[in-house]
């Protein structure tokens, strides 16, 4: 199932790139009738700039540095879903991708956006994600807290939860399973009393 994937991501790719857009994933999952295929797609982004990796590799100091605004969501329009969704599915049928019948959908990532190349990390350091990684680090395949540190290999969070919580933990992007970033809700302050302002999901 990963290679259909493979597959459709890189007869997908070119297409998206025509939308300006880039593929963030494919999901595919084959069911007892037909197959579902997802394909998230992000406005095309620049590749991280040399200096922008050099601050990546730099910890994030929330005490001097300003913490990034929570992630808007992707800005990709519906038609542009919609038209990319009828030229991804004619070069599937063409290519003979999928065999037996499939759903096929085309859309934006959502807030909770994955985080699937180096270059993702870099551009949201600072924020908060949640990490599933193949091997444990420590006794856990699950991390969650904020992004501090990104470099080739690899990439630091600060945990806010757990037996580690405020300590920084390095997971090498050969070891992530699946990360993505957490959605920081504004939560309502009643009057007369001060809160924190953020519950994350």
């Amino acid at each position: 199932m990963q290679d259909v994937g493979r597959r459709i991501e890189a007869l997908a790719g070119p297409i998206a790139a025509a939308f300006g857009c880039d593929v963030v994933s494919v999901r595919y999952s084959r069911g007892p009738r037909r197959s579902i295929i997802t394909v998230f797609l992000d406005l095309a982004q620049p590749e991280p700039s040399p200096g922008e990796w050099v601050r990546a590799g730099v910890p994030f100091d929330e005490a001097g540095e300003e913490l990034p605004p929570p992630y808007p969501g992707s800005a990709v329009a519906i038609d542009t879903c919609s038209r990319a969704s009828r030229e991804i599915d004619a070069v599937i049928e063409a290519e003979s991708v999928v065999s037996g019948s499939y759903v096929l959908e085309v859309s934006s990532p959502g807030l909770a956006r994955p985080l699937v190349r180096p270059a993702d990390y870099v551009r949201h350091r600072g924020r908060a994600i949640e990490v599933r990684t193949v091997e444990t680090i420590g006794d856990s395949r699950f991390l969650r807290g904020r992004l501090v540190a990104v470099d080739p290999e690899g990439f630091v969070v600060v945990a806010s939860e757990g037996a580690g919580r405020g300590e920084p933990c390095r997971v090498a992007f050969a070891n992530v399973a699946s990360a993505r970033l957490v959605v920081d809700i504004p939560v309502p302050v009643k009057p007369g009393r001060r809160g924190s302002g953020m519950r994350k999901r």
